[in-house]
């Protein structure tokens, strides 16, 4: 069993194996931008965490997985306590997969395999060749599994950099006009780069955002209503309207992988 403790190094490129797994139980843990050649899965049975890419930000709520391609740089945030499994895999094993980032929803079946291969012993799969029988089914789950709506494109105009920086700490978005008038660009401007950039409308961008800053908070603060409040809702009822609007379930369910 590879069992990491919170602040243990590892780097899995210096590890011969063509597919590890670590499992550990971190607090508020910060990863800092890194990259790695191998392909990365990153699973958490409980907890949350967020995944920031160079142009992109994932959320990977309970009991769901994101897929980090190799070579790509990132930066892994724990909220609150998380149970964390990451897998890595030698490129030639996921040649198959797809180039980008991704959240896929994880079934009972790729849940257990997870489980497993994080358990192995770091040169399992060198010494056990059945190790690649299940290594093969679990690529081929991936390859099927259905991708989670919770990752958002981010503009990389300079002019936003400044105000892009400060959305981790914040719980509510400006209006367009408010925004245009801080960055000192005209409105029709500011759309058409969101547009642009992002693929969304500005109003699109924050629904998704709002939605994506949701999860992070359910996953850290005690109680619904309390998100409810933090995200500026008129009640705890429009909120829960809200989010089974974009996930189709409550806030409750969702967290609990329902």
């Amino acid at each position: 069993m590879a069992l990491i403790q919170q602040h243990h190094p590892f780097d899995p490129d210096r590890l011969p194996a063509p597919a590890l797994g670590i499992e550990a139980e971190l607090v508020e843990h910060d990863s800092g931008l890194h990259w790695h050649q191998r392909s990365q899965l990153l699973y958490a049975p409980q907890g949350c965490m967020t995944v920031t890419l160079a142009q992109q930000w994932l959320i990977l709520p309970p009991t769901r997985s994101v897929w980090i391609p190799g070579g790509i740089a990132h930066r892994v945030q724990l909220r609150g306590r998380v149970a964390y499994r990451s897998l890595y895999f030698d490129p030639a094993l996921t040649a198959a997969m797809p180039p980008q980032a991704a959240v896929l929803a994880v079934n009972p079946l790729l849940a257990a395999i997870v489980e497993r291969i994080a358990h192995w012993p770091l040169d399992y799969a060198l010494a056990q060749p059945q190790a690649r029988d299940l290594l093969a089914v679990l690529i081929n789950e991936l390859g099927e599994a259905q991708r989670e709506n919770t990752q958002l494109r981010l503009p990389q105009d300079k002019r936003l950099a400044a105000w892009l920086a400060t959305l981790p700490e914040s719980d509510e978005l400006p209006a367009l006009a408010a925004l245009a008038q801080r960055l000192h660009l005209h409105a029709k401007t500011l759309t058409r780069l969101f547009q642009r950039e992002t693929g969304l409308s500005y109003q699109q961008w924050c629904q998704q955002w709002r939605l994506m800053r949701a999860i992070e908070l359910l996953a850290s603060l005690p109680s619904v209503s309390a998100v409810a409040q933090r995200l500026g809702f008129s009640s705890d009822s429009a909120f829960i309207a809200f989010f089974r609007q974009f996930t189709g379930t409550t806030p409750r369910r969702y967290m609990q992988g329902g």
